[in-house]
């Protein structure tokens, strides 16, 4: 009882916040598009912490799964590979970027004119997504580079291919369960359209058209870094859903280099197999299995954000007249 009580009050706090800003008529496209995307990167938070709660349980499944796969790959002397691609720079930049996504909009939100209470609940919401967004993006840069050890010792030829191969189909297996359940929600709900409508609001609540109170210098430079951090964690998302997906299907090229320098009948056999049948299961990045997420598909979504941003600019412009 006490907690729909709390979710209440906090959409009619956001509710009197948008009409605050934008002092328009409630029914307006415009104000109605504002509110959905308030609305909807708040619960979309409380999707992603009840969602990982949820599904904890296999999640250590799945990491138990890749440990066992990583030491595998040590007693196959095949994992100096990932130390030589992960280095201090990496570390030091995820370190200071997930800072950055903390801190940053924690100040936003504290110079706002909302209640002390949901400052504070805002706050918590967007420290726990953070942490979140980056599990979800170091446990994914973690199987690709696991896919990339295993892609180069197959063309070398380290160890057996029926063993790689077996490797190769479990990380397999596992990033498909990580992308089709475990992150499949929070990653469409919270850090594809959460971010999407961060920056809607940003940009006509926070920059376009400021509350009084916040209008100044700093808590505009303060919009800013959060607008290009929220476009940023689009490009990263994107980014290392493209690469991964290479890396996935390169395994066919490698297959094919090999396939042509090998001279045992019985390896070319089994590479012949293995080359069928990942070109019949081409690999597609998809979470939940309905959104895919590479390169292409960042641009046909900018394009659609670009779309939606003049509408909401043709509809200000007839409200006006």
């Amino acid at each position: 009882m006490n907690n729909k009580r709390y979710n209440m009050y906090i959409t009619i706090q956001l509710m009197n916040a948008i009409l605050l800003i934008h002092k328009r008529e409630m029914f307006e496209i415009t104000s109605l598009i504002i509110m959905c995307c308030f609305e909807l990167t708040i619960i979309g938070k409380f999707i992603s912490i009840l969602w990982r709660i949820l599904f904890d349980n296999q999640l250590s499944i799945i990491l138990f799964k890749l440990e066992k796969i990583h030491k595998m790959l040590i007693w196959l002397n095949s994992i100096g590979s990932i130390k030589t691609k992960i280095n201090w720079y990496l570390i030091v930049g995820i370190i200071v970027y997930m800072i950055l996504n903390i801190i940053t909009p924690a100040l936003l939100y504290w110079m706002s004119s909302t209640s002390k209470m949901l400052k504070i609940m805002i706050i918590q919401l967007r420290v726990l997504t953070t942490s979140a967004f980056f599990e979800y993006i170091l446990l994914i840069l973690y199987i690709q580079q696991m896919m990339y050890v295993i892609n180069d010792n197959i063309l070398e030829r380290k160890s057996c291919l029926s063993t790689l191969r077996d490797m190769f189909m479990e990380i397999l297996e596992c990033l498909n369960h990580v992308n089709r359940s475990i992150y499949g929600m929070p990653v469409i709900v919270v850090f594809i359209t959460g971010n999407i409508g961060d920056i809607i609001i940003l940009i006509y609540g926070d920059l376009i058209f400021p509350e009084d109170s916040t209008n100044d210098s700093y808590h505009i430079v303060l919009a800013v870094i959060e607008l290009l951090l929220k476009i940023v964690n689009l490009i990263v998302l994107y980014g290392i859903g493209h690469f991964t997906e290479q890396e996935i299907n390169r395994i066919s090229l490698v297959l094919h280099q090999l396939y042509v320098i090998e001279r045992n009948p019985r390896i070319k056999r089994q590479i012949k197999f293995f080359i069928l049948r990942r070109l019949h299961e081409h690999y597609r990045f998809e979470v939940y299995g309905i959104c895919r997420i590479n390169l292409r598909q960042l641009l046909i979504l900018s394009n659609k954000v670009l779309c939606a941003y003049l509408i909401i600019q043709v509809q200000f412009k007839l409200n006006k007249n």
